[in-house]
């Protein structure tokens, strides 16, 4: 992935974020809820001054520095890096870029975050998240599995060359 699309990817996160943040507030009064797929798929509009799971409540501008800090650090590491990335690794750092970048304009804009898909399993109601938030989950992900793929790759290099035993 060279850095043109890099940075698209990152931008159409944070629109689609910011979009959809914007629709449901005109759609849906706050603590409202609407069902998408029965038993499944809600729109229900909160909002959380916290972070993930409503962890550290009222703790807004504390997360809006730690969300600023997380897109500058993946921005710097992302633009210091030798291009083009592999686009797996490009989108693991795009995503959470626009991410971090939609839940900081929220937190700075409002105080707090909108949140509005619910999701249902069973009897298991997820916490209710935002665009912004499984973009972040998403790309932390690919991140991690790529870090994963990478350290079974040496190991399996190094058992190969008789550096370490078997």
């Amino acid at each position: 992935m060279r850095r043109a699309p890099f940075l698209l990817l990152a931008a159409i996160v944070l629109l689609a974020d910011q979009f959809t943040k914007y629709w449901i507030v005109h759609s849906l009064e706050t603590d409202s809820s609407r069902e998408l797929i029965p038993r499944v798929l809600y729109f229900t509009r909160t909002t959380n001054s916290g972070a993930a799971f409503g962890v550290f409540p009222h703790a807004t501008y504390l997360l809006a520095l730690t969300a600023l800090i997380a897109a500058l650090g993946i921005g710097i590491y992302a633009w210091r890096q030798y291009w083009p990335l592999p686009w797996s690794c490009g989108m693991g750092l795009a995503l959470p870029l626009g991410g971090a970048l939609g839940n900081f304009i929220d937190r700075v804009r409002l105080g707090y975050v909108i949140d509005f898909i619910e999701v249902h399993i069973g009897n298991y109601v997820w916490p209710i998240f935002n665009v912004a938030d499984s973009c972040i989950c998403i790309g932390v992900g690919t991140l991690v599995a790529l870090a994963v793929k990478s350290q079974s790759q040496t190991t399996e290099r190094q058992k190969e060359v008789g550096s370490i035993p078997s």
